[in-house]
């Protein structure tokens, strides 16, 4: 499909096992609602027409919910995003995602260009989510570039695994909120989240001196890589979490 009418009319009635693909080329202002219910073995799909090839830019964002959705390919670059997220696994406060995954997508340079205006780039809401393979760069605005978020039960003891992904170079933000992943918040430090954080590697990620913010209890940090980057992994608040096999230089 080639229009943001076309995409909006096939996705009010999506069924297990539909793909819907996206043209490639420049879409410009686009807010994109997914919506549907697949089955493990036929999930409904989201993907560019060739990866790497639909750029998806100027106010533009990304939300879906359901089961068993998968989003791929698609390139955010050289824009910012109208609300307060850029890719979001959830379409309202009650409509969350949930045995998804959202792999081989780039967020490139798209933070509000007011520097102290926040956003998050991904917030993973609902359970059994997976975020792999993906590259996120160049963040230059306030606010954390991958979210867990707790605020509901329904988005508690997730068992997401994020892992596999590309954290590229993010500059100095000079306060408060620039983390690059950070796992629950204060007020909910004491709730398990049980999410798996895995084989990524975070490349001069310096946003702040705390690179990942763990703020929740029963996650696993495994076999991550930071590479010249100016922060920590941090075990700010929680129970039950395992930060071993790091690797730093």
């Amino acid at each position: 499909m080639r229009t943001i009418e076309e995409f909006d009319r096939v996705a009010a009635n999506l069924q297990p096992g539909d793909t819907v693909v996206l043209a490639n080329g420049i879409w410009a202002d686009v807010e994109l609602e997914f919506k549907g219910n697949g089955l493990p073995d036929q999930p409904i799909s989201l993907t560019a027409e060739e990866p790497g090839e639909v750029i998806i830019t100027g106010q533009s964002n990304l939300g879906f919910s359901g089961e068993h959705i998968v989003v791929s390919g698609l390139v955010f670059k050289d824009g910012f995003t109208p609300t307060s997220e850029v890719i979001s696994f959830r379409t309202s406060s009650d409509e969350l995602a949930n045995n998804s995954r959202v792999t081989d997508v780039v967020i490139d340079n798209f933070g509000n260009p007011e520097r102290h205006d926040s956003d998050l780039w991904v917030a993973i809401y609902g359970k059994n989510n997976r975020f792999d393979r993906n590259s996120l760069l160049n963040k230059g605005n306030s606010g954390v570039t991958v979210a867990v978020r707790l605020n509901t039960e329904a988005s508690r003891e997730n068992d997401h695994v994020i892992e596999y992904n590309y954290f590229g170079p993010r500059q100095i933000l000079g306060s408060n909120g620039g983390e690059t992943l950070r796992i629950g918040t204060s007020h909910y430090s004491r709730e398990y989240s049980n999410t798996v954080v895995q084989y990524n590697y975070f490349d001069r990620t310096n946003g702040e001196h705390e690179i990942i913010s763990n703020k929740s209890c029963g996650n696993v940090y495994r076999g991550n890589v930071f590479f010249e980057s100016q922060g920590t992994l941090t075990m700010r608040h929680g129970h039950y979490t395992l930060g071993g096999c790091a690797v730093g230089n």
